[in-house]
Parts: C-alpha cells; structure tokens; sequence
C-alpha cells in the first residue's frame, strides 16, 4: 500500500513538475505590461478565457409524523472557467438549509479542482476533488434524481457528498468502437477519528490531514455499451492521529437504461480497524419508467416518471430498510417537480410524504 501510494504520489509530482517547466518557458513570450506586473492573469488574456456560472436548487416539504416543514435543502452555485483548451477550473459552493443564518444550515465548498489535460486517457486533477467511491457520490445533484432523498447507503456507508482535499488522475480509454473504460485514482488527506462512530461526521478535514499516512481512492467503470455502465471503486487509508488504524470502503455499482425503462443500483461495505462496529454495509435497488413526453402543450419537453426504490443500511449495531415510491414531472429535462412517499421500517414517524422542486440553472 505504501509503495502504491508512493508511486502515485511520484508520479503526480512528476506530472506538476512537467507543468510549471512549460509554463515558466511559455512565459517568456508573454507581453509587457506596465510596471512588469505579471501575477494578475486579466492582464495578460487574449480573449481566449471563458467562465461560466450556473448551478441548481431544490425546495422540499416534508409531512410525516416527525416533521411538517418546507426546507430550502440546497442552493448551490457552481463556476466553470476554460483557461485553455487543455486546463479547466471548476468549483461548487454549497448553501444548505438557508447557510447559516439560522444556525442549522451550512456553507461549504463542495469541490474546487484544477484539471490538466495530457490527452483523453491522461488528465491531472489537484484541489477539493469529489471523491470516485460508488457513482451516486458522482452523480448527486438532485435535478438528476427522480427521487428526492438520497439512498440510506449514500448518507452513512458513502458519506455523500464526499469531497476531500487531494491530486491525481483520470482518463477514458476506448477498447472497442462500441465500449469505454474509464479511471479515476487520487492521493487525498482521508477521513478522521469519528470515523470510529460514523463515517459521515469523519469526513476529513480540507485544510490539513489528521496523520501522514495518505489515503488513497479510486473507481474504475467499464461500458461495454451504450446505455449499460458497471462500476467497482474503493477508499483505502489510516484515520487516526496515531496513523495505526485502518478504514476501507469498497463499493459496486450498476446503471442501465433502454427505451422508457432505467435501472440502478450500488453496494458499499465498510471495514473500520478499532472501531466498535468495525462492519458496516448497505444497498439500494432502484427501477424508472418513463411516460407520457410532450403530453402537456405549454411544455413540448416535458415528460413523466414513475420511480420505486428499496434501501438498506447495517450499521453493525443497527439496521433500517426504507421503501420509496414516487412520480415526477419535467416540464424541462434540468427542471423536475416531485412528489414521493416513502415507507421506513424502523422509524415509522418517518414514513410519510415528500413534495419537492429542482432545477439547474
């Protein structure tokens, strides 16, 4: 593990080093500027630089027995900035339940990275990196879920949304005309000692690592065609200050869709070295069908869904199952009103109605 992490860690430094050489002989060329003033970039841009900024919200009433309340979840502005053709900057920036105004929501930075293209299989990514572990943490954003709660697996196995501070690569190769693999592996500070009791509040600090022992996470997909992806990736690294305890996550993932009909599914397994509940698991299974496009006049995009979803979650000392049955309307594919029920085994004053909005932006 160490000479893998080692390797990785070369070999990005190697890839870093190779970047600023270029950069420091390309700036020999840059033009004069007054007072020779060369730190601040919109001196020196050519009108090649573009950036974008956009994002989503969503807006949910929740009315079970625990709680009858509209919450504003999430406002989350993102930025995109194309320096070149070959290197990009994005970011998001969370606002969760109103930020903090209140006391009970938070601002936070979701992910910031700088990507470095050497070629479609080879690409460099430094910064607060969205972890590759299962594809839900991937894909979260909740314009793109028919479902307005995230799986059970992807609240306390896959903290999601985990993003850690880190470097390393990622690449899509191309097998067959028809099929595609894709990689994504980095170096990033890992999680922290409350780990022990919940992986979701050890997610680790952005700012500095708790040990020296790096972690190391990765995914690796595999398309052999269209419409069908298969997915395995894993988190592997120390999370205590002494750098002596071990947490694993490994997880499998599925999608797949054909005409009116999608179906997805994720398996994630937790090892907790020193823990009490040193085993944690959990899955979902989740089926859509599409109906009725264009039905509504006004809106010629629109379209209906119907989306049925079981979950599971076994943390060692407890479990829960959660059945979610929901319908939506798109009035635009980026814009989504749903209405969802969900039925929990447990927490019964949890089972109950969600009403709620999304859209991109």
């Amino acid at each position: 593990m160490i000479g893998l992490k080692l390797a990785l860690c070369t070999m990005t430094m190697f890839v870093v080093a190779a970047v600023s050489l270029t950069a420091a002989v390309a700036d020999d060329s840059r033009p004069a500027v007054p007072g020779g003033v060369y730190d601040k970039p919109h001196l020196r841009t050519t009108g090649e630089r573009g950036t974008v900024v956009g994002g989503y919200i969503d807006h949910e009433l929740l009315w079970n027995d625990d709680r009858k309340t509209f919450d504003q979840h999430r406002f989350i502005p993102f930025i995109h900035s194309t320096v070149s053709d070959r290197i990009q900057v994005a970011a998001e920036i969370e606002f969760e339940h109103g930020g903090n105004v209140s006391g009970d929501g938070e601002i936070k930075l979701e992910f910031a990275t700088v990507d470095i293209s050497f070629g479609e299989s080879v690409n460099y990514r430094g910064g607060v990196i969205l972890s590759p572990l299962g594809r839900f943490n991937l894909i979260h954003d909740s314009p793109l879920n028919d479902l307005t709660n995230r799986p059970l697996v992807n609240g306390e196995i896959i903290p999601t949304t985990l993003s850690e501070a880190g470097m390393g690569l990622y690449g899509t190769i191309y097998p067959s005309p028809s099929a595609l693999i894709g990689y994504e592996i980095y170096l990033v500070n890992g999680f922290n000692e409350a780990a022990a009791t919940s992986l979701r509040s050890g997610r680790g600090s952005q700012k500095a690592d708790n040990n020296d022992e790096k972690s190391i996470v990765g995914r690796l997909n595999y398309s052999p065609l269209l419409g069908l992806d298969l997915g395995a990736s894993g988190h592997f690294g120390a999370y205590d200050a002494a750098g002596q305890e071990s947490l694993r996550i490994v997880a499998a993932d599925a999608s797949w869709n054909r005409g009116p009909w999608d179906a997805k599914a994720e398996l994630a397994r937790a090892s907790v070295s020193g823990a009490a509940a040193d085993s944690r698991y959990g899955y979902y299974a989740q089926l859509g069908y599409h109906f009725l496009p264009g039905a509504i006049d006004i809106f010629p995009n629109s379209i209906f869904t119907a989306s049925a979803r079981y979950d599971f979650i076994d943390l060692d000392t407890t479990d829960e199952t959660r059945y979610s049955f929901g319908v939506n309307f798109r009035p635009e594919e980026d814009t989504v009103i749903k209405l969802d029920y969900e039925i929990w085994d447990h927490y019964d004053d949890k089972t109950g109605a969600v009403l709620s909005v999304a859209s991109y932006f």
